[in-house]
């Protein structure tokens, strides 16, 4: 799905089209800044998507998807280019399960250090970079990851429509984290493989104030989703914690963090939403315990906080006996 990404979609479909893919389609939600344009110019034999409105990023892959008749799915960020065999590397490891989705290095636009490799994705509804800003020659060996990075993955088509792609209720972030929680109850191994380098557009973890409500509300959403009341009753330790500390993170955005912070608490616990009528239990036995104390982290304060609440979510977590 593409949006005002003129700057970078000409790189990105280079790129791919040099992996040889059977089909590209771009789906471009409203752009005002020629990338449908160059799209149409420059890419002839690529599938060209206009929808009439832009009802966000889950709903333009869902879009794209639904028009693909081939075996395998890439869902691909436009401000990103491939390292060439990136694609192969990704399908392989489908060919050897049917459930499984993969997921790549994600590096930095110039390669420097890393955006992510998979991401972690903590059981209560938080979701991190995992790796970020390391250096690429890091996380070298592939393995069974909690959450995808919704910038890059791949998976079958059928699996993808059997899990109804991206729930359409986010407009924009945290969908890559809902889709790993269903890929979690639907015991779908996600796949972290690092021959599969993607570079992507990505400056730094600075949350704009605007963005603590899509995250929040996101957050809110897939807690509501998954979890029934004797499972949250029981991780309310865990919850309560992870308030304190997005208010806390809120608060250093000023009072627009705040009201965006009071909006997603508002809109994430009254918005309609499709519960998942599975074992909620099983999502949690696949997801990350932990929170890393390396990011969004400020001073040593902030990371012997971190510490604490690893210590608290731990505790909390064994309690369980899941």
């Amino acid at each position: 799905m593409s949006y005002n990404h003129a700057d970078f979609i000409e790189q990105c479909l280079r790129t791919s089209l040099a992996e040889e893919p059977a089909e590209i389609i771009v789906v471009d939600t409203g752009s005002t800044d020629g990338t449908r344009d160059i799209v149409a110019r420059e890419f002839p034999d690529v599938k060209l998507l206009t929808p009439a409105e832009n009802l966000g990023y889950g709903v333009g892959n869902n879009t794209g998807v639904s028009e693909i008749d081939t075996e395998y799915t890439i869902i691909l960020n436009p401000d990103t280019k491939v390292k060439p065999g990136c694609f192969r590397a990704l399908l392989e490891p489908l060919r050897k399960a049917d459930r499984r989705i993969t997921t790549p290095k994600i590096l930095t636009y110039g390669g420097e250090r890393i955006n992510t490799c998979g991401n972690v994705d903590h059981f209560t509804g938080l979701g991190f970079t995992r790796g970020f800003n390391q250096s690429p020659t890091k996380f070298t060996e592939p393995e069974s990851i909690s959450g995808l990075s919704g910038a890059c993955f791949a998976l079958r088509t059928a699996l993808y429509r059997e899990l109804d792609g991206f729930d359409e209720a986010f407009f924009l972030y945290m969908e890559d984290v809902e889709l790993s929680w269903r890929a979690a109850l639907n015991e779908i191994d996600i796949r972290y493989v690092p021959d599969a380098v993607v570079f992507h557009e990505y400056q730094d973890v600075a949350m704009p104030s605007e963005k603590i409500y899509h995250v929040e509300r996101g957050r809110y959403y897939t807690l509501r989703k998954h979890l029934d009341a004797q499972i949250a009753v029981a991780l309310l330790p865990s919850l309560l914690l992870t308030e304190l500390l997005t208010c806390g993170f809120a608060l250093l955005s000023g009072t627009d963090g705040i009201r965006n912070k009071l909006r997603a608490i508002r809109d994430g616990l009254t918005m309609d939403v499709n519960k998942v009528q599975k074992n909620p239990q099983k999502v949690l036995t696949r997801l990350a315990i932990e929170i890393p104390e390396d990011q969004l982290t400020y001073n040593r304060f902030d990371q012997f906080g971190k510490k604490l609440a690893n210590a608290a979510y731990r505790l909390n977590y064994r309690l369980l006996n899941l």
